[in-house]
């Protein structure tokens, strides 16, 4: 009777308490929904593009409460609860509802082993753009990246120019971090180290010390080594620039106003539609090659070279069959659904889950000059994502028809539980271009990357890749009289020698070929440019179409304060004005991108 009474004075209590709690928030305390149908007449800055970029600038630019912000997104709000599980990401990049779904042209010298040589160009469609969708890896690119921009006309655009916008965006929880000179702490974009960390990531760095490369903190503007990797996520959830910039405090200043599922072709406003987005709609408005809006009839505002100089990375997935002791390392659909990685994640945020996969990475030369070449060849991942061919098949846009099945070998195709290397070419010397198919903004544009276009750039994959064997991870240059790995080889045959690797051998079981009828001898170089051709891929990485430069610059689109040349009251802030790609992913340099772009447009107020 005494714990019945209790119980009941318990719940009129808390039923008086709960009442008086919805009656202040009613009465005193409404939250502004951001969230808008219909729209002020005017807005001191129209935001075209909610993706990275635009998430950022739409928080920096309202923290003003004296300017009124309007931030307009093609794609839906941020309310889908897989995009922020951080090892869901395969999952949001093809056929999600929260992806544009492009696609290029037919490649001409790639792409060979894609359905119609036609390879898949994910971009984020929902609020935090592509940071929504991608696997989360946490790089900056070198100091030559950003000193050739400058070099290039890009007037304060140096890596020391650029580094405090890097570090006010980011907070980084590694502990050997949070006094360091080239790290932020407290920014509003967490990064943390992997919340599993699978054995063989030591093997990685291990092997890239012993061929000659130190262990260093690859996001201190190195040009080569090899480093444990990072990634944007904070307490078991993906932090994208929506999540991170776009908090509950941010979305209730009522000088701030979002529209979704909004398209727009002709507004004066901060263009943020990324590469492909604001090349469009730039040609949209009239501005672009004077040549090809004359064709669709557009009338010319300016004539500049919008959609030229695109360019993105090259990959190649190169992955392995480990031993049965390390499969719950392997992000495979079968281990990421099991019941104690779900239980981890749901009570905890912890395990796979967790992460997106990402381990390690390894920026290396393969230059005959190396000590006169300014940023890395390639960028190396390692990543525990199984090699499932389902997939592979969806996410990679590889021919079933004509691969029935990827690899070959005993257990390439019945055991998928591995890890990948991923060797990616850093700065390619292929471009190419995005024009319009017609004028209307609904039309998605033709995108022709040009994939290894320039032989030298197949060369470059090519010769790294038998020189830097799967298995092994050795890594050491060769030059045009030997070549040194390890002391174990001469020359560039050497793999099945590189399969004995001290440090790889307790890992790795078999390593997966591609099954393709190839008539040049396994890992020659003739052998690696014909898996290349046919299964390398876009490394989702697209940049320069509206490309950075100096005022007087006619290959440039816009200006170090990414004012639109020629115009008035018009910038484009996202990864288009890259003039030359970074040698890294790109969600770093974007967010960088938006911070400066941020100070930019403010002092320009002020003045």
């Amino acid at each position: 009777m005494v714990i019945d009474s209790f119980l009941e004075c318990a719940l009129k209590l808390g039923g008086g308490l709960l009442t008086s709690y919805f009656a202040y928030k009613l009465l005193f305390h409404q939250e502004h929904n951001p969230f808008r149908d219909q729209f002020l007449a005017s807005y001191d800055y129209v935001i075209i593009g909610g993706g990275t970029a635009g998430c950022i600038l739409a928080n920096r630019l309202s923290e003003d409460p004296d300017v009124t912000v309007l931030l307009l997104e093609a794609g839906g709000k941020y309310n889908n609860y897989l995009v922020k599980i951080p090892a869901a990401c395969p999952l949001l990049q093809v056929d999600s509802g929260v992806d544009w779904n492009y696609k290029p042209l037919p490649q001409q010298n790639a792409a060979f082993g894609c359905l119609n040589n036609i390879q898949s160009w994910p971009r984020g469609k929902i609020l935090g753009g592509s940071s929504s969708i991608n696997v989360l890896i946490y790089m900056r690119g070198c100091k030559a990246d950003y000193d050739l921009w400058q070099d290039l006309g890009a007037d304060g655009w140096s890596y020391d120019d650029v580094l405090p916008y890097f570090k006010k965006f980011e907070n980084n929880t590694r502990p050997e971090f949070q006094n360091d000179s080239h790290h932020g702490v407290g920014g509003p974009i967490t990064i943390s180290d992997p919340d599993v960390v699978a054995p063989y990531t030591n093997a990685f760095i291990k092997a890239g010390e012993e061929a000659g490369y130190t262990r260093c903190d690859i996001n201190s503007g190195i040009k080569t080594g090899f480093d444990y990797g990072q990634v944007f996520v904070g307490n078991g959830v993906r932090q994208s620039s929506a999540e991170s910039y776009l908090t509950p405090n941010v979305m209730n200043r009522k000088n701030l106003h979002i529209g979704t599922h909004c398209h727009v072709s002709k507004k004066e406003v901060l263009l943020c539609g990324g590469t492909i987005g604001s090349a469009q709609t730039l040609l949209l408005s009239g501005v672009g090659p004077a040549k090809d809006l004359k064709t669709l009839k557009i009338p010319i505002v300016a004539d500049l070279p919008v959609g030229l100089n695109l360019q993105s990375h090259c990959a190649l997935p190169l992955s392995t069959i480990i031993h049965d002791q390390f499969r719950n390392y392997s992000h495979t659909l079968s281990t990421l659904s099991s019941i104690s990685n779900v239980l981890k994640y749901l009570l905890f945020r912890k395990g796979l889950l967790a992460t997106p996969g990402y381990e390690a990475s390894g920026l290396i030369t393969v230059d005959e000059k190396p000590e006169v070449s300014s940023g890395p060849d390639i960028l190396i991942h390692l990543s525990s994502l199984g090699a499932e061919q389902s997939v592979m098949y969806k996410c990679l846009s590889y021919d079933k028809d004509r691969f029935p099945t990827l690899f070959t070998g005993e257990l390439a195709n019945s055991d998928e539980h591995g890890f990948v290397l991923l060797p990616i070419l850093c700065r390619p010397l292929s471009t190419g271009w995005i024009k319009l198919k017609s004028t209307n903004p609904l039309d998605y544009p033709e995108i022709q990357p040009n994939f290894l276009q320039n032989p030298k750039d197949l060369r470059k994959m090519a010769k790294k890749i038998i020189i830097h064997e799967t298995v092994t991870f050795i890594f050491r240059l060769a030059d045009k009289h030997n070549a040194i790995v390890m002391g174990i080889v001469n020359g560039v045959q050497f793999s099945h020698d590189l399969l004995q690797s001290k440090h790889f051998k307790p890992y790795v079981k078999e390593i997966r070929r591609f099954n393709i009828d190839c008539p040049h001898a396994y890992n020659s170089i003739e052998y690696w440019e014909c898996i290349i051709k046919h299964f390398s891929y876009d490394g989702y990485h697209p940049v320069g179409t509206c490309k950075m430069g100096a005022i007087s610059d006619d290959s440039a689109v816009v200006d170090p304060k990414l004012r639109i040349r020629g115009l008035q009251g018009i910038r484009v802030v996202d990864a288009s004005i890259m003039p030359v790609i970074s040698s890294c992913n790109l969600y770093a340099p974007v967010a960088m991108i938006a911070e400066k772009a941020a100070d930019l447009i403010k002092n320009d107020r002020c003045s």
